[in-house]
């Protein structure tokens, strides 16, 4: 709640000049960030929070995939990462975790050895 009472302030702070652009990640004036502006403030914050630097197009393609790879139906991955094609989404930030490989691996195994 922090977050949209300080963007509240910003608004009434700014008045007229406020832009209701309707994007989460704006600045004080409600403009959207540039994706320099943007990839900045993030390397600032991982910074301050004591994290390994990461690119924003590698956390969002981690993110997706971990999604994916957790129960998450393909269509709400592909909707929340704002694409209108799904199969865009499976294609380039979809992949299996080791895991499912491994289990993939078990049932060829499986399925080879009771042929033999």
């Amino acid at each position: 709640m922090a977050f949209r009472a300080r963007q509240a302030a910003e608004k009434l702070a700014a008045g007229a000049a406020y832009e209701a652009s309707g994007y989460v990640v704006v600045d004080e004036l409600g403009r959207p960030f540039k994706t320099d502006k943007l990839r900045t403030e993030a390397h600032r914050l991982m910074a301050e929070a004591g994290v390994r630097k990461v690119r924003l197009y590698d956390a969002r393609h981690a993110c997706l995939s971990w999604m994916a790879n957790n129960g998450v139906p393909h269509t709400v991955v592909s909707a929340w990462a704002g694409h209108s094609d799904l199969s865009f989404t499976k294609r380039v930030y979809v992949h299996p975790d080791p895991q499912s490989l491994k289990v993939g691996s078990d049932k060829l195994g499986e399925l080879l050895a009771g042929a033999a």
